[in-house]
């Protein structure tokens, strides 16, 4: 074979090589095109964990969360909900965010000052003016302000659920008067702010892990508790409690927290799902929680609770008004600019 036609051989069989890896590349660039949006993130699998009841509006509001987020993801967010403390208490659920063990889960903005000290003043009674004003707390700066500062701790608000008034049940008699209240054994969450007030309120708190109210107040270890009226009955505290009194004492926010170690396994397009899915839930748990809320006290009548309206709250909130002056004295700056911050939003 001459030397010209084996250098024709090798020419051809170059060419055909060539030819092979363009072709090959150009489909595997067909393919890459073609596939489904949200198709190249990574699944990964939420844990969800809630306070409440699967029926409370509150667990409702984390599973249409997972409802938007597995749809608007194409299914590479999954979000698993555990209602009713199933994975662990408020504190185990902080703590287990922190540490990475646990994905996401509910908290009062009060429980969560184990973090960050200067959130205790938010469930501090009759902070508010009503709930109006409670929201623009949370939907602006201040809720942006409260992000920040959470995740230095090592989680972040994904959301704040409303969780609707906190009032009083006893088995004791009817509180129409600050009078009434005095030295009534009353369950409180374990936060500080909350211990705080009912102490100004002449009560004793006396505080508790949120799973054995029921039996506490079945076993008469207390006289009463204070909750919101969806938490009244999605419990069944109508089944040991006999007076429901309307104090009003504090307008109750749950915020949707997730670990910063789980945030961060998410893919920056999962991340904007997830915080857009979240302002839809928001806005549907804080709807139905509204309803709710309209309806509740009807039915908790029909199920042989004494209801009473209270006349006069201002003895209750001159009552708690010295809590402000303690708490700027335990927290300084943060807690003075916290509170102007919030009554700068009262009337707006």
């Amino acid at each position: 074979m001459s030397k010209f036609t084996r250098k024709g051989i090798m020419l051809a069989v170059t060419g055909i090589f060539l030819s092979t890896t363009l072709l090959a590349g150009c489909g595997g660039g067909d393919k890459k095109a073609a596939a489904p949006a949200g198709g190249a993130d990574k699944k990964i699998v939420i844990k969800c964990g809630t306070e409440a009841a699967a029926s409370h509006p509150e667990s409702k509001g984390a599973q249409k969360l997972a409802e938007l987020v597995k749809a608007k993801s194409n299914g590479s967010i999954e979000i698993q909900v555990f209602d009713s403390a199933k994975l662990g208490s408020m504190k185990e659920r902080c703590e287990g965010m922190r540490m990475g063990t646990v994905d996401m889960g509910t908290s009062s903005a009060g429980f969560l000052a184990s973090y960050v000290p200067v959130m205790g003043l938010f469930d501090l009674p009759y902070i508010y003016k009503d709930k109006a004003h409670e929201f623009r707390v949370f939907d602006g700066d201040i809720g942006k302000q409260i992000d920040k500062k959470m995740q230095e701790k090592g989680f972040r608000a994904i959301c704040y659920f409303d969780m609707g008034s906190r009032q009083v049940t006893n088995n004791v008699k009817p509180i129409n008067t600050l009078a009434d209240m005095k030295n009534m054994k009353i369950r409180t969450p374990q936060t500080d702010a909350s211990i705080q007030g009912f102490k100004a309120l002449g009560a004793a708190p006396t505080p508790m892990a949120f799973s054995e109210v029921y039996m506490a107040l079945q076993q008469k270890v207390v006289d009463g508790q204070e909750n919101p009226l969806s938490i009244i009955m999605s419990n069944k505290f109508y089944e040991v409690q006999k007076y429901l009194s309307m104090t009003n004492h504090q307008l109750f926010i749950q915020v949707l927290s997730m670990s910063e170690k789980t945030w961060k396994k998410l893919s920056p397009n999962q991340q904007k799902i997830l915080m857009e899915c979240a302002k839809e839930a928001q806005a549907y748990e804080r709807d139905i929680a509204a309803k709710e809320e309209k309806e509740l006290v009807d039915t908790l009548k029909g199920k042989g609770m004494q209801v009473n309206e209270i006349k006069d709250l201002k003895p209750f909130m001159d009552a708690c008004t010295s809590l402000r002056k303690t708490y700027i004295q335990k927290i300084g700056k943060d807690a003075e600019d916290m509170f102007k911050a919030i009554d700068a939003l009262r009337d707006k």
